[in-house]
């Protein structure tokens, strides 16, 4: 692990913030300022919000006694069919200072909480991006390699932030329900896999990847691997590669309309994939043969990557490595301060890609960052209830049209 702790978003030291704290509608350009100045997720921007068939999106902001605008939140909601009731959820976010936050956080909550029970929600779920413990890649992989997928967890963490503690016994303490990956609603990882670029030159960044990797980024190189960044017109490219990587490693791929409409929402913004709200299609070729190709989202100042698809033409060329690295040297050439490879479904099991997938992470330099994650309040028992219902049934029908085929690639977007 380097010597700074990674983080997926950056965070603000603590501020005075003048009470009591209110929390009201506000524009989707002015959540984006919010969200760029005080650290936010890409999955709190309006570009996500588009993405996002089905769920109706409210940006909110918090504001306190002065008026200033110290934080904000993409509100997806889901309604119940032909009622008013809607559960509320809030990927990753909001974006507030949540060092500030953890000192008193009912003063930053309640006033969520009571805006969702104004507009008639059944259930409030949120997202915690606080980091929550933090273990070195070395001591992870050995014992994924000896021990399953999820033994890592056993060990002593790297790091143990007394901020996460202090808000988990707040949250459990006012009923907001902990959620894993249980499959029954939509969900973040808590396990992210992060690289941290802050301050490090390209060659810390490559002496921070392990012996296979390196190794195969000059193996790209003299096979004459080239990376690019395309926008949209990518989508073709990509979704062949990823339906194939899908059949290799026996996962149920998205169909391409999911990636158009997401890289379509992102490219609406208008800043042509440089600017600090921007999503681009990454492909590594050999003389215009692409044999990799990666969905990267950039908010802030950090990269993601989400969705990737390689081919078995050509293998020996490493073209997936060539491709990571050359973002990673974006990302960090950019002003970013984390590389986020984003996580893995734990509910899945040890499954050899899932297992493979994680250690390919950790070998690019990757540290593994549990986050406080998702939690869940109720707030009238006999709607949440008839949701659930309804949720088991859609999710026991889709089970059976999928006849029973797990998504290995990034379940959690």
């Amino acid at each position: 692990m380097t010597e700074q702790t990674p983080a997926p978003a950056p965070t603000t030291q603590a501020t005075l913030v003048a009470g009591p704290l209110t929390v009201r509608e506000i524009s989707a350009d002015e959540a984006v300022e919010t969200l760029l100045e005080v650290g936010g997720s890409f999955l709190q921007t309006p570009a996500w919000g588009r993405a996002k068939a089905g769920w109706r999106r409210t940006h909110l902001g918090w504001f306190d006694a002065s008026g200033a605008r110290v934080g904000a939140g993409l509100v997806l909601s889901r309604t119940i069919p032909r009622l008013s009731r809607s559960y509320a959820y809030l990927p990753e976010g909001p974006g507030l200072p949540w060092d500030v936050v953890a000192t008193d956080p009912a003063a930053w909550l309640d006033p969520l909480v009571a805006w969702a029970k104004a507009n008639k929600a059944f259930a409030l779920r949120l997202g915690y991006p606080v980091v929550s413990r933090v273990w070195d890649r070395e001591p992870v992989k050995k014992q994924v390699v000896d021990n399953g997928l999820l033994s890592f967890t056993t060990l002593p963490a790297a790091v143990d932030n007394p901020t996460a503690r202090t808000l988990e016994a707040w949250l459990d303490r006012n009923h907001w329900l902990p959620l894993g990956a249980d499959g029954v609603a939509v969900g973040q990882p808590r396990l992210l896999c992060i690289v941290d670029l802050r301050g490090r030159s390209d060659a810390e960044l490559l002496k921070g990847m392990n012996q296979q990797w390196r190794r195969n980024v000059k193996k790209a190189e003299k096979a004459g691997v080239q990376v690019r960044a395309v926008g949209p017109e990518g989508l073709d490219t990509f979704h062949a590669l990823y339906v194939e990587s899908a059949d290799r490693d026996n996962f149920l791929p998205r169909p391409k309309a999911y990636f158009d409409v997401m890289a379509r929402s992102f490219a609406s913004d208008g800043t042509d994939g440089d600017g600090p709200v921007s999503a681009r299609f990454y492909e590594a070729h050999v003389d215009g043969d692409v044999l990799a190709s990666a969905l990267m989202i950039r908010f802030g100042r950090t990269f993601s990557y989400l969705y990737g698809g390689s081919t078995e033409r050509n293998r020996d060329a490493r073209a997936s490595n060539a491709l990571q690295w050359q973002a990673m040297r974006d990302a960090a050439a950019a002003g970013c301060e984390s590389y986020d490879f984003r996580g893995f479904n734990t509910s899945l099991g040890a499954t050899s890609p899932l297992t493979g997938l994680l250690l390919f992470k950790l070998g690019a330099g990757a540290d593994v960052v549990e986050m406080v994650g998702e939690r869940e309040l109720v707030i009238s028992r006999f709607w949440h209830l008839a949701f659930e219902k309804a949720m088991a049934a859609r999710i026991a029908i889709n089970k059976r049209r999928k006849a029973a085929r797990a998504s290995a690639d990034a379940a959690d977007i």
